[in-house]
């Protein structure tokens, strides 16, 4: 299993109890300790974090680090310093919990101002408001500042935070815009009311705009609700019958029930031919990976030779990766596995890596491609839709549609490169804060050449928007892909 760590403002996890607030002071001694800690068990645990960097950089980040604490440094600053230090790594895996430092600004009464933001990009990059809670400001207008903080500011230090696979920068881009309300409330707190200073998309005219911010309880209860409205189940398939089109939306590859999940592909694309539709689809905008499993079981719909991937894992056993995985740590564990997934090359990769000793780091190669009956596969024309926040396992599928030339690509940069990306990431908290990271277990590699390309895939067909788009709610890339149409 693998998925991209960072989770988004509007469908974050919800977590554990946290024992500090942002303002919370320690002692230098114990934040260098946290940092030793960390560095400690990066080693310990990930099984190369030095591919897309150096040793000896991270080494000099880690002593700066070191030498930008106070005597008295609070939690919210050192939380900047810890996200520096591990993006030096440059894995979109190994990163700092987003959904603690959301979780953290609601502690002891504090708030959180949800609001929607896209990056635009053409000509000057420009930030716009997709939509807030109370439907105060009009769609497409463009933020200025919160509270007094420019969106300028407000992006610099939301990059600071955000995570970035090898060298794909303009994904980083969207996950650094993904996290701004974030990074807003990192730079100065949230108060009950807050002021917005927009351009008004439809009258130009700037306005300061007061928004309402949300307290934890409130919070959580209204974005379970939306989620539930907007976000039905992470498969959905709709007809265009114009257009002879069919688009499916998969917004995950880590379901909550992979039974349904799988049933759901299935019917869909029995519906597709069902319907005899000659174009398809893809959507995997926001879709942050999960199982290779259900890359292959989803790609393989669209090719009769069905699809392997990866091509190879290498993983790293630690105390870490056990605590994600602890079931295949147990002899009940290990007789489950045998009697019913002995022919399941992920099941028994884990297997593998939980019987390695302590630091020992192996590499396993998967062979068995996942076919379907070759009456359920689409042959006719194919698109992929991404964006920034296209990750891991779902990198991988983008990489097999694209290296496979089974359709065009639109879209933006993804959140990895065509030859692998990290995965597994298991929780780590530093001892003394409490503050929480995510740290990479495994690397899932595409082919058997181990060669680690940092430059995150390119679509064929780069495809932005406008405040315009924004405001219309129009779906660009779907409109481009109907162009596309029209064109043949």
């Amino acid at each position: 299993m693998r998925w991209f760590v960072v989770l988004l403002a509007w469908c974050f996890s919800s977590v554990g109890s946290a024992q500090q607030r942002l303002d919370s002071l320690f002692f230098k001694s114990d934040l260098q300790a946290d940092l030793e800690a960390l560095k400690k068990e990066l080693i310990q645990s990930h099984p190369n974090p030095f591919a897309f960097s150096t040793e000896n950089y991270f080494n000099k980040v880690y002593e700066a680090s070191g030498y930008a604490l106070d005597e008295r440094t609070s939690l919210r600053d050192y939380s900047l310093i810890v996200a520096n230090l591990l993006n030096t790594l440059r894995d979109s895996h190994t990163s700092i919990d987003y959904s603690q430092l959301q979780y953290l600004q609601m502690a002891d009464g504090g708030y959180f101002l949800p609001l929607q933001i896209e990056r635009v990009s053409n000509g000057r990059q420009r930030f716009f408001v997709k939509g807030d809670w109370e439907d105060k400001i009009t769609r497409g207008s463009e933020l200025l500042a919160i509270n007094g903080v420019s969106v300028d500011a407000m992006f610099k230090h939301a990059l600071n935070y955000a995570c970035i696979e090898g060298d794909a920068t303009e994904a980083q881009h969207a996950v650094a815009t993904s996290i701004i309300t974030i990074c807003a409330g990192l730079k100065k707190p949230y108060a009950k009311i807050n002021r917005v200073d927009v351009v008004d998309f439809q009258s130009g005219d700037t306005l300061s705009v007061e928004l309402r911010a949300y307290q934890r309880k409130e919070f959580y209860r209204k974005r379970a609700e939306r989620e539930h409205a907007d976000m039905p189940f992470p498969v959905t398939l709709q007809m265009d019958d114009e257009h002879n089109l069919a688009v499916l939306r998969v917004s995950t590859f880590a379901p909550p029930a992979s039974g349904k999940y799988r049933k759901r592909l299935k019917e869909s694309f029995a519906q597709i031919k069902e319907g005899n539709y000659a174009n398809l689809a893809i959507d995997l905008r926001g879709n942050g990976g999960g199982s290779s499993a259900l890359v292959e079981y989803l790609y393989a719909f669209l090719d009769t030779a069905g699809y392997n991937t990866p091509s190879n894992v290498i993983g790293k056993n630690s105390e870490l990766a056990a605590s994600r995985a602890r079931l295949f740590y147990s002899a009940f564990g290990d007789i489950m596995a045998f009697i019913f997934y002995r022919n399941n090359e992920d099941v028994q990769s884990f297997r593998h890596f939980a019987s390695l000793p302590k630091g020992g780091v192996d590499t396993v190669y998967f062979k068995q491609p996942t076919r379907q009956l070759q009456q359920d596969v689409f042959t006719g024309n194919c698109y992929l839709m991404i964006n920034g926040l296209t990750a891991s396992a779902a990198v991988d599928f983008t990489n097999g549609f694209q290296r496979n030339r089974r359709g065009q690509v639109v879209g933006q940069q993804c959140l990895g490169p065509k030859t692998g990306t990290w995965g597994n990431p298991a929780l780590y908290t530093l001892p003394r804060t409490g503050l929480q990271v995510s740290i990479a277990t495994i690397r899932y590699n595409y082919d058997d050449s181990f060669s680690y390309d940092r430059m995150g895939i390119i679509p064929d067909h780069w495809v932005d928007c406008t405040p315009a788009d924004l405001n219309l709610e129009r779906d660009t890339q779907l409109e481009f892909i109907l162009n596309l149409l029209k064109e043949k």
